[in-house]
């Protein structure tokens, strides 16, 4: 990605988070990739703040526009959920066995990522497309 490239990004990224509400939180567009190789990007909450880093892949401009833009809003809905899903990793670590609280929170982060993708759906069409720098 380019330095343009990354600063449109940015631009971009806050302009939607303002858009959906998150005006109150900081989001860092990080250097690196996500870990994961399929991953489009990831968006990692900072505990007890409202800051969060967030990591793209570095071939996001050749990807659809449309599909740009929904992975955006997708990750920044994720913040919106940030608190519910801090309590359901954290408070639950002490009352539930280590295998109880696997599973727990492997269904839960399923069920949380089907409602993140069915808000980010009903958000994103309202929402403008990224214009890449020439």
């Amino acid at each position: 990605m380019t330095k343009k490239d990354r600063k449109e990004l940015g631009k971009y990224i806050r302009w939607i988070a303002d858009a959906v509400e998150l005006r109150d939180w900081t989001i860092e567009l990080e250097h690196d990739p996500p870990k994961s190789e399929d991953s489009f990007a990831a968006i990692f909450p900072v505990y007890g703040r409202k800051v969060a880093h967030l990591y793209v892949c570095e071939d996001i401009r050749e990807h659809d526009l449309p599909m740009t833009r929904h992975c955006i809003v997708h990750e920044l809905v994720h913040l919106h959920l940030a608190a519910l899903q801090n309590q359901a990793e954290r408070d639950l670590e002490n009352v539930l066995s280590g295998g109880e609280e696997h599973m727990f929170f492997q269904s839960f982060k399923r069920n949380l990522e089907y409602s993140v993708d069915g808000l980010s759906s009903a958000l994103a069409k309202h929402l403008p497309l990224i214009e890449w720098p020439k």
